[in-house]
C-alpha cells in the first residue's frame, strides 16, 4: 500500500499567495501610472491654458491701445477737416468780395460813358447783391467759428483722454497678466462635476520670470513715444523722430478735402491743403492766382488754424514754419509742398499769410485744440520678422508658465492610504518631490490677407503696430534661454 507524502500539502496555496501578491503590486504600479500620467495631462493642459491667457490677456491689450490710437487719428482727421472748410469758407468770403469789387469797378467806368451806362447800373446792382452774399457769408462763418471750436474742443478732450487710457493699459497688464495666470492654473484644478482638486501652483521662478515677461511687453516691446509739449500756440518745438513718426501717421490718414484742393482753368491756379505744423497746430490756406508770362495777379486766398488759444496766434507765425512734408510710406514715397501748394502759389501765398480772413486776422483762429499727444506704439525693430517664425521674440512678446504640484497631492496609492503595509506600496519620485509641467505663448502680429474685408488695398503684408488691431496669441515652443533661465544649463543640456 502506497505511503502519502504529507510534505507536499499547502504547496498550490504558497504558489496562490506570491501570484496574488505580484498581482496586487501590478494594480498598485498601474493604478499609481495611470493617475501620475492623469495629473501630469492635467498639469500639461494647465500650463498651456494658463500661458496662453496670459497671451490672449497681452494681444487684447495691444489691440484695445491700437483701436485707442486710430481714434485719435480719426480725430485729429476730423480736426483737419474743420480747419479745411473754415480755410475753404475764408477763401469763398475773399473771392466773392474781391470779385464785388472788380463788377463794381466795372460798373463805374461804364457808368461814365454814355454807350455803357445802363449796363454800368446793372454792374453795379450786382456788386451791391455780392457784397451782401459776402455779409452773409461772413455771418455763417463767425457762427461755424464758434461751433467749430467747440467741437475741436471735444475732439481734443478726447484725444488727451485715449492717450491717458493707452498709457493706463500698459500699466495695468504687468499686473493684470500674473494675476490672470493665477486664476486660470485655480481654475483648472476644478473638475467637470464641480469637485474641487488640489490647485497646482505657479512656480517661483516663474512667476518672477512672468512679471519680468509682462513689463517687458509693455515697457520694451511696446514702449510710451513723446511728443513735445508748446508753451505757447506759434511756438515750434524741436523735431524729434518719436513725434515725427506719428505727425507723419495723421498727416497719411488726411481725406482728399485736407490734403490737397487744386485746379488750374487757363491761367487760374487754385491750390489749397491742410498740415499740420510743429505737432501743436493745423494750418489750411487755400489760394486763386492768375499766372501766366508776366501776369502774377492774386485773385481770392483764405487761411485757418486750430490752435490752443489765439493769445500771440498771429496767422502768419502759425504757417511760416511750414516746409512741407515728406513721405516716407512706400506708396506716395517723397516730398509735398506746403498746403497742398497754397505756400507757393504767386502772390495770393504771401496774401493768405498776412491776410487770412476778413475783417480781421482773428476769424481765421479756431481755439481749443490741444495738439498731438504722446502715444504707445511698438519699439524699435519690433515686429519686423515673419510672422510666421514661431517663437521668435522679435515676432512678439513671449510668455512662459512652470506649474508645479507636490507629489503628496497627487492621488497614488501612498497617498490615499491603500496597498497595505509599507513593503506592499510602491513608493511615489519625482524630481524634487514635484510635478511640473511647462508651456509658452507668443502674441503676434497677423493682419489677414486672404479676406478681402480685412485685407490692405495694396496687398502688401502689414509690419506689427499699435495702430493696426490684428495682435493675436498661439502656443509656441519654450525658448532655450527662458529653459536655461528656469531649470539652469544642466537641466537644459547645454
Amino acid at each position: 500500500m502506497p505511503r502519502s507524502n504529507t510534505r507536499e500539502r499547502g504547496q498550490a496555496l504558497v504558489l496562490a499567495l506570491l501570484s496574488m501578491l505580484v498581482f496586487v503590486v501590478g494594480v498598485l504600479v498601474l493604478f499609481n501610472t495611470g493617475q501620475a500620467v492623469n495629473k501630469k495631462v492635467q498639469l500639461n493642459n494647465t500650463a498651456d491654458a494658463a500661458a496662453y491667457s496670459a497671451a490672449v490677456q497681452q494681444a487684447r491689450a495691444y489691440n484695445l491701445i491700437a483701436y485707442l490710437n486710430r481714434a485719435q487719428v480719426a480725430n485729429e482727421v476730423a480736426t483737419a477737416q474743420i480747419v479745411s472748410l473754415h480755410s475753404w469758407m475764408n477763401f469763398a468770403i475773399s473771392g466773392t468780395d474781391h470779385f464785388a469789387d472788380a463788377v463794381q469797378a466795372i460798373g463805374v467806368l461804364l457808368d461814365i460813358s454814355v454807350v455803357g451806362a445802363e449796363v454800368g447800373v446793372e454792374l453795379n446792382e450786382i456788386a451791391t447783391q455780392l457784397g451782401e452774399v459776402k455779409d452773409g457769408m461772413q455771418k455763417l462763418r463767425d457762427g461755424m467759428k464758434q461751433a467749430f471750436s467747440v467741437a475741436i474742443l471735444g475732439l481734443s478732450e478726447a484725444n488727451v483722454a485715449y492717450a491717458e487710457a493707452t498709457r493706463l493699459v500698459s500699466l495695468t497688464e504687468v499686473g493684470d497678466i500674473p494675476a490672470i495666470v493665477q486664476k486660470v492654473i485655480t481654475q483648472n484644478a476644478v473638475t467637470a462635476n464641480g469637485s474641487a482638486d488640489k490647485a497646482a501652483s505657479l512656480s517661483a521662478k516663474s512667476l518672477i520670470l512672468l512679471g519680468t515677461q509682462a513689463a517687458a511687453a509693455n515697457e520694451k516691446y511696446a514702449r510710451l513715444y513723446k511728443v513735445p509739449r508748446s508753451s505757447s500756440p506759434s511756438s515750434n518745438p524741436a523735431h524729434t523722430a518719436d513725434a515725427d513718426r506719428y505727425a507723419n501717421v495723421v498727416m497719411e490718414a488726411r481725406d482728399g478735402f485736407s490734403a490737397k484742393r487744386d485746379g488750374n482753368i487757363l491761367f487760374l491756379h487754385k491750390r489749397g491743403g491742410t498740415d499740420m505744423v510743429s505737432y501743436n497746430r493745423w494750418v489750411s490756406i487755400d489760394t486763386l492766382n492768375a499766372k501766366g508770362g508776366p501776369i502774377n495777379v492774386p485773385m481770392a486766398w483764405g487761411g485757418a488754424a486750430a490752435v490752443k488759444s489765439s493769445s500771440g496766434a498771429a496767422f502768419a507765425n502759425l504757417a511760416d514754419p511750414d516746409k512741407g512734408w515728406t513721405s516716407p510710406y512706400d506708396n506716395d514715397r517723397g516730398h509735398y509742398d506746403p498746403f497742398g501748394g497754397a505756400g507757393n502759389n504767386g502772390i495770393s501765398s504771401r496774401v493768405a499769410r498776412s491776410q487770412p480772413a476778413t475783417p480781421s486776422n482773428d476769424a481765421a483762429i479756431l481755439t481749443n485744440y490741444q495738439g498731438l499727444q504722446s502715444y504707445e506704439d511698438i519699439a524699435a525693430n519690433k515686429a519686423v520678422v515673419p510672422y510666421t517664425d514661431s517663437g521668435n521674440p522679435d515676432a512678439g512678446p513671449v510668455f512662459t508658465v512652470l506649474v508645479e504640484q507636490p507629489m503628496s497631492e497627487v492621488r497614488t496609492s501612498s497617498n490615499i492610504k491603500i496597498g497595505g503595509p509599507p513593503d506592499l506600496q510602491a513608493p511615489d519620485k519625482a524630481q524634487n518631490n514635484k510635478m511640473s509641467a511647462l508651456a509658452s505663448a507668443q502674441v503676434y502680429f497677423d493682419r489677414p490677407r486672404m479676406l478681402t474685408v480685412f485685407r490692405r488695398a495694396d496687398d502688401h503684408r502689414e509690419l506689427g503696430s499699435l495702430f493696426s488691431p490684428y495682435w493675436q496669441a498661439r502656443l509656441v515652443d519654450t525658448p532655450r534661454s527662458v529653459k536655461l533661465e528656469i531649470f539652469g544649463a544642466d537641466a537644459v543640456g547645454l
